[in-house]
Protein backbone atom coordinates (compact mmCIF):
# COMPACT_ATOMS: atom_id res chain seq x y z
CA UNK A 1 0.00 0.00 0.00
CA UNK A 2 1.56 3.73 -0.97
CA UNK A 3 1.25 5.93 1.56
CA UNK A 4 2.45 9.59 1.76
CA UNK A 5 3.44 11.35 5.16
CA UNK A 6 3.87 15.27 4.64
CA UNK A 7 5.10 14.75 1.32
CA UNK A 8 6.90 11.85 1.85
CA UNK A 9 6.17 8.75 0.06
CA UNK A 10 6.46 5.07 1.55
CA UNK A 11 5.37 1.75 1.19
CA UNK A 12 3.23 0.28 4.12
CA UNK A 13 3.21 -3.45 4.52
CA UNK A 14 0.41 -4.34 7.58
CA UNK A 15 1.70 -7.76 9.01
CA UNK A 16 -0.41 -10.30 7.89
CA UNK A 17 -1.86 -12.33 10.56
CA UNK A 18 -3.42 -15.89 10.35
CA UNK A 19 -6.50 -16.11 11.83
CA UNK A 20 -8.55 -19.29 12.55
CA UNK A 21 -12.07 -19.87 13.23
CA UNK A 22 -12.98 -21.59 16.65
CA UNK A 23 -15.79 -23.82 17.41
CA UNK A 24 -17.66 -21.44 19.91
CA UNK A 25 -20.34 -20.13 18.34
CA UNK A 26 -21.84 -17.05 20.04
CA UNK A 27 -24.91 -14.60 19.22
CA UNK A 28 -24.72 -11.29 18.89
CA UNK A 29 -27.60 -8.60 18.80
CA UNK A 30 -29.19 -11.89 17.59
CA UNK A 31 -27.25 -12.79 14.99
CA UNK A 32 -24.31 -15.57 15.23
CA UNK A 33 -21.27 -15.44 15.08
CA UNK A 34 -18.09 -17.74 15.23
CA UNK A 35 -15.48 -16.48 17.23
CA UNK A 36 -12.45 -16.33 15.47
CA UNK A 37 -8.74 -15.69 16.87
CA UNK A 38 -5.11 -15.29 15.63
CA UNK A 39 -3.20 -18.23 16.47
CA UNK A 40 0.45 -17.19 17.19
CA UNK A 41 3.66 -19.00 17.67
CA UNK A 42 3.82 -19.95 21.46
CA UNK A 43 7.32 -17.80 22.85
CA UNK A 44 9.05 -19.74 24.84
CA UNK A 45 8.47 -18.77 28.90
CA UNK A 46 11.39 -17.75 30.77
CA UNK A 47 12.38 -20.47 33.67
CA UNK A 48 12.26 -18.94 37.04
CA UNK A 49 11.62 -19.74 40.75
CA UNK A 50 8.97 -17.93 42.28
CA UNK A 51 7.51 -17.46 45.80
CA UNK A 52 3.76 -17.44 46.38
CA UNK A 53 2.79 -16.60 50.41
CA UNK A 54 5.79 -18.54 51.40
CA UNK A 55 5.08 -21.51 48.66
CA UNK A 56 8.01 -22.00 46.16
CA UNK A 57 7.08 -23.07 42.41
CA UNK A 58 8.99 -22.60 39.20
CA UNK A 59 7.72 -22.45 35.92
CA UNK A 60 9.27 -23.78 33.01
CA UNK A 61 9.57 -23.02 29.10
CA UNK A 62 6.37 -23.73 28.22
CA UNK A 63 4.88 -21.77 31.46
CA UNK A 64 3.35 -24.83 33.03
CA UNK A 65 4.26 -24.80 37.07
CA UNK A 66 6.12 -27.13 38.65
CA UNK A 67 6.45 -27.23 42.46
CA UNK A 68 9.53 -26.91 43.60
CA UNK A 69 11.81 -29.01 46.95
CA UNK A 70 12.25 -26.63 50.24
CA UNK A 71 15.20 -24.99 50.07
CA UNK A 72 16.48 -25.29 53.64
CA UNK A 73 15.82 -21.89 55.79
CA UNK A 74 18.25 -19.44 55.84
CA UNK A 75 18.38 -17.15 58.47
CA UNK A 76 18.02 -13.40 57.57
CA UNK A 77 19.89 -12.40 61.21
CA UNK A 78 23.13 -14.58 59.70
CA UNK A 79 22.54 -12.75 56.26
CA UNK A 80 22.96 -9.58 58.41
CA UNK A 81 25.62 -10.59 60.32
CA UNK A 82 27.69 -11.53 57.29
CA UNK A 83 26.98 -8.18 55.74
CA UNK A 84 27.68 -6.65 59.01
CA UNK A 85 31.14 -8.10 58.96
CA UNK A 86 31.74 -6.82 55.48
CA UNK A 87 31.09 -3.56 56.37
CA UNK A 88 32.73 -2.97 59.55
CA UNK A 89 36.31 -2.11 58.29
CA UNK A 90 34.74 0.39 56.40
CA UNK A 91 32.51 1.59 59.51
CA UNK A 92 36.00 1.99 61.60
CA UNK A 93 37.42 3.97 58.93
CA UNK A 94 34.69 6.47 58.39
CA UNK A 95 34.58 6.61 62.41
CA UNK A 96 38.55 7.60 62.49
CA UNK A 97 38.15 9.88 59.78
CA UNK A 98 35.00 11.75 61.58
CA UNK A 99 37.02 11.69 64.38
CA UNK A 100 39.92 13.41 63.25
CA UNK A 101 38.11 15.72 61.24
CA UNK A 102 36.08 16.66 64.44
CA UNK A 103 39.46 17.59 66.07
CA UNK A 104 40.93 19.30 63.36
CA UNK A 105 37.45 21.78 63.51
CA UNK A 106 37.66 22.08 67.17
CA UNK A 107 41.12 22.95 67.31
CA UNK A 108 40.22 25.71 64.05
CA UNK A 109 37.86 27.54 65.99
CA UNK A 110 40.16 27.43 68.88
CA UNK A 111 42.84 29.22 66.48
CA UNK A 112 40.33 31.65 65.54
CA UNK A 113 39.34 32.36 68.97
CA UNK A 114 43.04 32.67 70.64
CA UNK A 115 43.03 35.43 67.40
CA UNK A 116 40.58 37.00 68.27
CA UNK A 117 41.41 37.24 71.87
CA UNK A 118 44.98 38.68 70.50
CA UNK A 119 42.86 41.40 68.61
CA UNK A 120 40.60 42.54 71.13
CA UNK A 121 43.32 42.99 73.43
CA UNK A 122 45.45 45.10 71.31
CA UNK A 123 42.75 47.53 70.49
CA UNK A 124 41.75 47.62 74.66
CA UNK A 125 38.06 46.32 73.83
CA UNK A 126 37.23 44.91 76.99
CA UNK A 127 33.71 44.19 76.93
CA UNK A 128 34.41 42.04 73.18
CA UNK A 129 36.94 40.52 75.18
CA UNK A 130 34.91 39.34 78.40
CA UNK A 131 32.87 37.64 75.72
CA UNK A 132 35.69 35.68 73.83
CA UNK A 133 36.97 34.73 77.34
CA UNK A 134 33.27 33.45 78.44
CA UNK A 135 33.00 31.66 74.80
CA UNK A 136 36.89 30.33 75.61
CA UNK A 137 35.62 28.63 79.49
CA UNK A 138 32.48 27.06 77.50
CA UNK A 139 34.63 25.62 74.40
CA UNK A 140 36.98 23.83 77.32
Amino acid sequence: MKLTYRGVEYDHNPPMLEVSESEILCNYRGRSHNYSYVRHVPFPQPQSVLVYRGAAYQTNRHGQRQTVEKAPFKSVFSAFQRKLAELTPLMDERRQLLHESALSHSESIQRSLEHRISVAREQGNINLLQQLEDEMRQMA
